[in-house]
C-alpha cells in the first residue's frame, strides 16, 4: 500500500464533510495496513485488510463493541465496509496516548499501571458470549491434539517432540476440569496496551479476539510485559477484585496449558509467513515443556 492509493476521493467517501485530512502510514500493522488520518479537530485510524476481508473486520468491530459495552476502554468504531478503491476497511476514532512499548522504552512505566490494566482485562472477561461456551477436558485435549497433528502434517516438529508435547499437555488438559469461557482479546502485548493522558488504559487491536478461557489472555502479558512477581501480583489482585470472585486455584495450571497451546500456534503462524522463525519456535517449545 502506498500513499498514492489512499487518494483524496477515497478518504472523502469514508469521511464526507471532514475537510482536508493528512494521512500518515503506520508501519507497525501486522494484519492490517494502517493509516493515521488527521483533520482540523479530529483524528482517525483507518485499517485496510484485503487478506482476511470485510468479514474479519466486522468480527473485529463486533468484538470491540462488546468490549466497550462491558466498560473496557477501546477506540470507537465509526464505519466498516468495503470501498471500491481501498477494499475492506475499518474506520475508528484515534485515541491519544503512548503504547506500553513506547512508554517502557522511555522508562516511564508506573507501578500503578498494573492494577489499572488488571481492571480493564477483568471488565473484558466480565461477560460470557452468546451462546455460552464451556471449556472441558475433552475440548482442551482436542485443541492440543489438533495443533500437534497439524505440526506433524507440515513436518514442523520431529515426532519425538510431538509425542513429548502430548504426554505433557494432555494430562494438564484433563486436570483443569470444566470452565466457562469469556470474551477475550488474545493479543495483549506491549503494542496493544495504550496508556492515555492521565494514566487511563485502553486495549487496542482486537484482530484475535475470540471466546476462550480467561487465563489465555495472560500468556503474552507474562511473556512480554510483566517485569517482576510483585507487579504481576498487583495485576492479578486487581483482576480478581474487579471480577468479584476469589482467585482461581488452578490459574497457574490453566496458564501453563495455554502457554503450551500458544507456543504451538506460533509454528503455524510463522510457517506461512517467515519460516526462518521456526528454529526459534522449536527452542521455545522445548523451553515450555521443561516448565510444564
Amino acid at each position: 500500500m502506498t500513499t498514492a492509493v489512499l487518494d483524496r476521493a477515497a478518504v472523502s467517501r469514508l469521511l464526507p464533510g471532514a475537510g482536508t485530512l493528512s494521512a500518515r502510514p503506520l508501519p507497525q500493522g501486522r494484519f492490517n495496513t494502517c493509516w493515521h488520518l488527521t483533520g482540523a479537530d479530529r483524528s482517525y485510524l483507518l485499517k485496510l485488510n484485503n487478506r482476511e476481508g470485510e468479514a474479519h473486520l466486522r468480527q473485529m468491530a463486533a468484538a470491540m463493541s462488546d468490549a466497550a459495552s462491558s466498560g473496557v476502554a477501546v477506540p470507537r468504531v465509526l464505519r466498516v465496509g468495503t470501498d471500491p478503491a481501498l477494499g475492506p476497511f475499518l474506520l475508528q476514532e484515534w485515541l491519544d496516548g503512548r503504547t506500553f512499548a513506547e512508554a517502557r522504552q522511555d522508562d516511564a512505566i508506573e507501578t500503578d499501571l498494573w492494577p489499572r490494566l488488571g481492571h480493564q482485562i477483568a471488565l473484558l472477561h466480565s461477560t460470557q458470549p452468546a451462546p455460552p461456551l464451556t471449556a472441558t477436558p475433552a475440548s482442551r485435549a482436542r485443541q492440543l491434539s489438533d495443533l500437534v497433528d497439524a505440526l506433524c502434517l507440515h513436518r514442523l516438529i520431529p515426532t519425538p517432540l510431538a509425542e513429548t508435547t502430548r504426554r505433557r499437555g494432555l494430562p494438564l488438559a484433563e486436570q483443569l476440569g470444566h470452565q466457562e469461557c469469556v470474551n477475550s482479546h488474545q493479543d495483549i502485548h506491549p503494542d496493544n496496551i495504550l496508556i492515555r493522558p492521565g494514566g487511563k488504559i485502553a486495549l487496542l487491536d482486537f484482530d484475535h479476539a475470540t471466546t476462550a478461557e480467561a487465563a489465555s489472555d495472560f500468556v503474552k502479558l507474562d511473556r512480554w510485559c510483566l517485569p517482576s512477581a510483585p507487579d504481576r501480583q498487583q495485576l492479578l489482585d486487581a483482576y480478581w477484585q474487579q471480577r468479584g470472585e476469589p482467585a482461581d486455584p488452578l490459574f497457574e495450571q490453566r496458564l501453563a496449558f495455554h502457554r503450551l497451546v500458544i507456543t504451538l500456534s506460533y509454528f503455524l503462524y510463522w510457517h506461512g509467513r517467515d519460516p526462518t522463525q521456526l528454529p526459534g519456535c522449536i527452542t521455545a517449545l522445548r523451553t515450555e515443556l521443561e516448565r510444564t
